[in-house]
């Protein structure tokens, strides 16, 4: 029996569809909810297409910690199709591109970097770019690269076509179908116009066997000494803010909420806590149920702060300052060790593209300013083939920015639903200076 086939004879119902969906555009959107295995459906698909045409040249394009996977999964799901990472420096990587092989692999930042040579020297007959939302800004240099790269086909992954508004969706198509989408249009010309090259499902329609999500805010009062310290910089701000008369910068205003977002984390000074204490608490029937879980944190600091103090059960990390390898090496071990185990993450390394699904926990320590990036965080664990339920913990708190920031998301929440056929997330519109400044607990600023 032909491979391809036995493989494909393999996977679910709905990926089938998928792999089908792919193979018969030459421009493809697939933007199924995370968790449902678009890799494995581009993965599928391309093998298709290097076998019914072994001349096929295949170029992956994805974030920089998600090679190594790909690696992995073309390995696993199109064995027959020969891979290379692109690695090394300008020249190593140049050379990558000349050897035998079916399909290649190369990050984003890569293809930025070398689109004078691959767009004079390369021509592919597929093009697929993973985790597409990083191509959202049509003006980066990297949106750019991507549109400068010559292919014949081209497939778009993403489960978050738009994060924070309408741009995002047409810049993907900007690459993907040129001229076919802009701004003049209205939903329904948008819809009628994507929709050949469009497909989304979610996990309710397609995975009704898939564990529920029990979600939990907890709700948490800072300590003395971190209440004092908190305190002391919230005045600060308050003040700079009144004392610049109006005048401070957006960028000065983050600096300023940054600070005080950390300081719900850990007080520098005295070292409390109560987000600690309350992962402490958490913690303590870990060892007993051999759970798993997971802890994701904006912040890098914080994430060392808690892997020092954390003693009586193994910790792993993931963040942004790690290799591809490195990276690899944690998830590797976390996946196969037994619990108890804690894995300690940050959101923007790891909240896309990889599969935690022995996790029976996901805890967010502190949060993100846009709801889509701590539900892909979500669905590393959330995905076909758990078992159980997943429990997702959310620390805010209380009477803190952490608290204005939560209500402020909820008001800004848009019609993501309308854009991406009725999608679990809703657009959210970025944040301006009036925001910023009623996070810090200022209605308005007076002269």
């Amino acid at each position: 029996m032909n491979k391809v086939l036995e493989i494909f004879d393999t996977i679910r119902s709905y990926q089938q569809e998928g792999v089908k969906f792919l193979i018969e555009r030459d421009s493809a959107l697939l933007a199924d909810e995370m968790g449902l295995g678009k890799t494995v459906q581009a993965a599928v698909a391309s093998s298709s297409l290097v076998n019914a045409n072994p001349r096929t040249k295949v170029l992956i394009v994805c974030p920089t910690s998600l090679c190594w996977n790909w690696e992995m999964e073309i390995k696993r799901w199109a064995p027959k199709m020969t891979v290379r990472r692109i690695r090394g420096d300008s020249d190593d990587r140049k050379a990558h591109l000349s050897l035998p092989f079916k399909a290649w692999i190369a990050s984003y930042d890569q293809i930025r970097n070398d689109i004078d040579f691959l767009r004079k020297e390369c021509k592919f007959d597929l093009v697929i770019l993973d985790e597409a939302q990083i191509i959202k800004n049509p003006a980066s240099s990297i949106a750019l690269a991507c549109r400068q790269l010559r292919r014949e086909k081209a497939w778009v992954l993403t489960g978050t076509p738009i994060e924070n508004k309408l741009d995002d969706l047409l810049s993907i198509f900007a690459f993907l179908k040129p001229g076919l989408l802009h701004a003049a249009l209205n939903i329904d010309q948008i819809h009628d116009r994507m929709a050949p090259y469009f497909l989304r499902r979610n996990k309710k329609e397609v995975l009704s066997e898939v564990p529920e999500i029990i979600s939990q805010d907890l709700y948490l009062s800072l300590e003395s000494k971190q209440q004092e310290a908190y305190e002391d910089e919230l005045l600060d701000t308050r003040n700079s803010i009144h004392d610049m008369q109006g005048k401070i910068s957006t960028v000065g205003l983050l600096a300023q909420i940054t600070k005080l977002k950390q300081l719900c984390n850990f007080d520098v000074i005295s070292g409390e806590s109560c987000k600690f204490k309350a992962l402490e608490t958490i913690l303590d029937g870990v060892e007993e149920k051999k759970e798993k879980i997971l802890v994701f944190s904006q912040y890098v600091n914080s994430i060392m702060k808690i892997k020092t103090r954390l003693n009586n059960v193994p910790v792993d990390c993931l963040h942004g300052d790690m290799s591809s390898e490195e990276r690899q090496k944690s998830i590797d071990l976390f996946e196969k060790s037994s619990g108890p185990r804690v894995f300690l993450i940050s959101l923007k390394a790891g909240g896309v593209g990889i599969n935690l699904v022995s996790a029976s926990r996901v805890i967010l320590f502190d949060r993100w300013w846009n709801p889509a990036v701590e539900d892909q965080a979500i669905n590393r664990a959330h995905r076909y083939g758990r078992k159980e339920p997943l429990h997702v913990i959310k620390f805010l708190v209380m009477n803190t920015i952490e608290e204005r920031i939560e209500q402020i998301l909820s008001e800004k929440r848009y019609l993501f639903e309308g854009y991406v056929n009725n999608a679990d997330t809703a657009e959210i519109g970025p944040f301006t200076q009036e925001d910023l400044i009623r996070i810090v607990g200022i209605d308005a600023l007076r002269n």
